[in-house]
């Protein structure tokens, strides 16, 4: 299995988790430093793991890197596309420097991921894809703002449909984990996009607009279970599909 931003929250839960079951993990960020103490963690219950520096807007390191843990794993089963970040900010005032960088490591990344993974999971006769959307893969969550960081999520739902359609004949199957509220450092960013988002027409926390029925964030294990569930042959059946992991919030 490789994992992309794999340094620390869901990537880091879901490295640990994919040991605990059995395999391999090529954990990648480009925080070394952070993803070599995930391998620790997967040591520590009994696991194997690689480390590997990616820059996932890179294509060259990222052709380089997954060609080069599908040969130290012997091949290449499963691919979770997890390294995002997100911004901040009213859409009038967001630079286009700072709309690139998100699209680029939110959305150019996965596809570049899923792209170079393709062949070495074809290769070993299909494997499954799972990338990370969000709720605002499928709804407009947090309320205002981040725009960028809403059209990069809903663009890895497409890219994931669209790889899930051409590719079931190669044995792919790709799905889509739609995260709500976690309690990892994107939520407090997320805090953060309400609190700058809020007019003074409010009559409520902006802090409310983030409560899922659940009236709690998730842990990242809790989100990395799914994930582990969408790699593995139990999801045999599951692709092209948005799996919401939030709380009962798109339920609201």
């Amino acid at each position: 299995m490789l994992v992309t931003g794999g340094d620390t929250g869901i990537g880091r839960a879901t490295c640990v988790r994919l040991a605990e079951e059995g395999a391999a993990v090529a954990v990648t960020d480009v925080r070394t430093d952070d993803a070599t103490e995930t391998a620790r963690f997967i040591e520590e219950v009994g696991g194997s793991a690689t480390v590997h520096e990616l820059d996932v807007t890179d294509e060259a390191a990222t052709q380089r890197v997954i060609a080069d843990a599908a040969a130290t794993l012997g091949g290449l089963d499963g691919l979770f596309a997890n390294a995002g970040i997100t911004n901040a900010g009213r859409t009038h005032e967001l630079t286009l420097e700072d709309w690139h960088r998100v699209v680029a490591v939110n959305l150019t990344g996965p596809f570049l991921s899923i792209k170079h993974a393709l062949p070495p999971l074809i290769d070993t006769g299909g494997g499954a894809i799972v990338a990370t959307g969000s709720v605002s893969s499928v709804v407009n969550g947090l309320g205002g703002g981040a725009v960028s960081y809403k059209a990069s999520k809903g663009g890895v739902l497409q890219i994931v449909r669209a790889v899930a359609t051409e590719y079931a004949d190669d044995g792919v199957r790709a799905n889509c984990v739609c995260p709500g509220f976690v309690a990892t450092k994107i939520l407090d960013h997320a805090i953060e996009i309400a609190d700058e988002t809020s007019t003074p027409r409010s009559d409520h926390r902006p802090e409310a607009r983030l409560r899922p029925p659940m009236s709690r964030a998730a842990e990242p294990a809790e989100i990395a279970s799914v994930v582990d569930f969408l790699l593995s042959d139990d999801a045999s059946f599951l692709t092209g599909s948005a799996v919401m992991a939030d709380g009962g919030y798109t339920s609201i």
